[in-house]
């Protein structure tokens, strides 16, 4: 049986960054932008959001006003979808994870998720020396201390792969062959190429996985791209009350490798999936088809907010934080944000609340984090909150 969370679990200094869902019609998009405001005192979650006014273009740049503070995380309605994250593991390649990884799984455990999305990097490979025993013997442990305590409690864990899971041919095929045998209970739309890209239903929510395991594009990125643009244009989607997007490999990064540099620490991210290189990339697919949320991993940094662009338009996206060890310091600043996992909750209502929880469980702080981060200053993007 899950377990539930400990209400009396005392929370200080947080707050969440809030979103609201609009209606469940195929000609609107999903998320109306929201900020959320600090939150004073102890023992409750408590939120003090600002929100956009509905005009009608999701591109709206009004400033935003105040709205009355949500109710606190013990309040979530029994019928709202709770959905976890996680990424970045960074097993050994002897198969032992770090006690906040297996921290994590027990915390996400105790919440009671509807299901896990896992953003990539579950094993230690890239690396062209490792024998396909080695392979084995990650993927063996991964199962044993990650996957299995999901499993009893019946919670579905849906995978995309990270650089370090799926790079080189060989690390693709024991992939396949581990998740093939591990495929989570969920409402399948397009399985075909599972278990690198594929598209699923949970609750009305219509998530696709992306394959963004190779550096600079996504992996058979010609057929990929088409794929992903017939099912965001699919009758499925366009239905859904929200579409969200998940891969490890992000466009962007936001971090750097030393404390207060302004200098990203690029560690690969998808420089050719950005719109600036054509119509045809992933940026401009996910900015011109409705699409509500993306989740990235591989930077080993939390921030939530909005890409902005100098045209106007915005993308909704959460950078995830590591799940095993080496966060690094989000750029321009000297904050590493801690291990952790993110929770995303949609009511009943479609309003969307994102919390951000530490290896131990705890409800994170975010006032220190920058109100926006220069994505690209080239170009004028920027990540704002």
């Amino acid at each position: 049986m899950k377990t539930k969370a400990n209400n009396k679990v005392l929370f200080v200094a947080a707050f969440f960054l809030v979103s609201t869902l609009a209606a469940c019609s195929p000609s609107n998009s999903g998320f109306q932008t929201s900020t959320a405001m600090p939150s004073t005192g102890s023992g409750t979650d408590t939120d003090n959001s600002q929100s956009i006014p509905d005009t009608g273009d999701t591109n709206s740049t009004t400033p935003p006003t105040p709205t009355s503070p949500a109710p606190d995380e013990s309040t979530d309605s029994a019928k709202s979808l709770k959905i976890h994250a996680f990424s970045d593991m960074n097993i050994d390649t002897d198969g032992t994870y770090s006690s906040a990884t297996i921290s994590i799984v027990k915390s996400m455990i105790s919440r009671d998720p509807a299901v896990i999305l896992g953003v990539g990097d579950f094993i230690d490979g890239e690396k062209t020396s490792l024998s396909d025993s080695t392979y084995v013997s990650m993927w063996n442990s991964f199962s044993k201390k990650v996957m299995a305590p999901m499993r009893d409690a019946r919670i579905p864990f849906m995978a995309t792969p990270g650089n370090h899971d799926a790079y080189y041919n060989q690390e693709r095929t024991q992939y396949s062959t581990f998740w093939k045998k591990n495929k989570g209970s969920v409402e399948f739309v397009d399985d075909a190429n599972f278990p690198f890209y594929y598209s699923f239903i949970q609750e009305d929510v219509f998530f696709i996985s992306l394959d963004d395991a190779n550096y600079s594009n996504l992996k058979n990125r010609t057929t990929q791209l088409a794929w992903l643009k017939t099912q965001l244009t699919s009758a499925r989607a366009k239905g859904a009350r929200a579409r969200v997007v998940y891969g490890h490999i992000p466009l962007y990064s936001i971090v750097a490798s030393k404390a207060n540099s302004s200098t990203v620490y690029q560690n690969g991210v998808l420089t050719s999936e950005r719109r600036t290189a054509g119509s045809n990339t992933l940026e401009a697919i996910l900015l011109n088809n409705n699409v509500d949320l993306v989740i990235f991993g591989h930077s080993h940094g939390f921030y939530s907010g909005h890409y902005t662009y100098p045209d106007g338009k915005k993308l909704q996206v959460v950078s995830m934080p590591c799940a095993g060890s080496a966060p690094r310091y989000l750029v321009g600043t000297s904050t590493k944000t801690p291990t952790g996992y993110v929770e995303l909750t949609i009511s009943e209502t479609n309003k969307l609340t994102i919390r951000y929880y530490n290896s131990s469980g705890t409800l994170q702080s975010l006032s220190s984090l920058p109100a926006s981060l220069t994505l690209d200053s080239k170009n004028g993007v920027r990540y704002v909150r």
